[in-house]
C-alpha cells in the first residue's frame, strides 16, 4: 500500500502534527509528485524551508501522468478540479497500489468515485 499525500494534507500537517502522516512516512509508504512540491513550494512549508521542501523530494513519487492521460483519458474535465488536482489523480490510477489522501472535497469526492480515496481518522 502506498498513499499520495496531497498538499492540503501537508499543510494540515504543518499546523498541527498529524500522527498518521508521521505513520505513512516513517514506514515509507507516503508517496509524492513534483506537483505537491510545487505548491508547498508556493507556500510557507515550516522552517528550515529547503530542507523541509527536500525531505518530502525524497520520498517515493508516484507515476508521472502524460496532459493527455490526465485530461482526456478518464474525462476528468468539468468537474471542479483543476491540472493539480487533476494530475494528482490520473497519477494515482497509474501507480500501481496507491491511493490519494487529500482534505480537499472537490478532490476526494472524485478520488472516491474512482475508488482510490485513502479513508481514515483525519488525526
Amino acid at each position: 500500500m502506498s498513499v499520495l499525500i496531497d498538499t492540503s494534507v501537508w499543510v494540515d500537517h504543518f499546523r498541527r502534527a498529524n500522527t498518521r502522516l508521521v505513520q505513512l512516512v516513517t514506514s515509507d509508504q507516503a508517496l509524492t509528485h513534483p506537483v505537491v512540491l510545487v505548491e508547498l513550494a508556493c507556500g510557507t512549508p515550516p522552517a528550515p524551508r529547503v530542507q523541509t521542501l527536500h525531505d518530502i523530494g525524497l520520498l517515493q513519487h508516484a507515476k508521472h501522468a502524460t496532459w493527455t492521460e490526465v485530461i482526456e483519458a478518464r474525462q476528468f474535465y468539468g468537474r471542479g478540479c483543476g491540472s493539480s488536482d487533476l494530475t494528482l489523480l490520473a497519477s494515482t490510477l497509474m501507480t500501481p497500489g496507491a491511493s490519494l489522501w487529500t482534505l480537499d472535497k472537490r478532490l476526494a469526492l472524485l478520488a472516491g468515485e474512482l475508488d482510490i480515496a485513502y479513508m481514515h481518522d483525519i488525526h
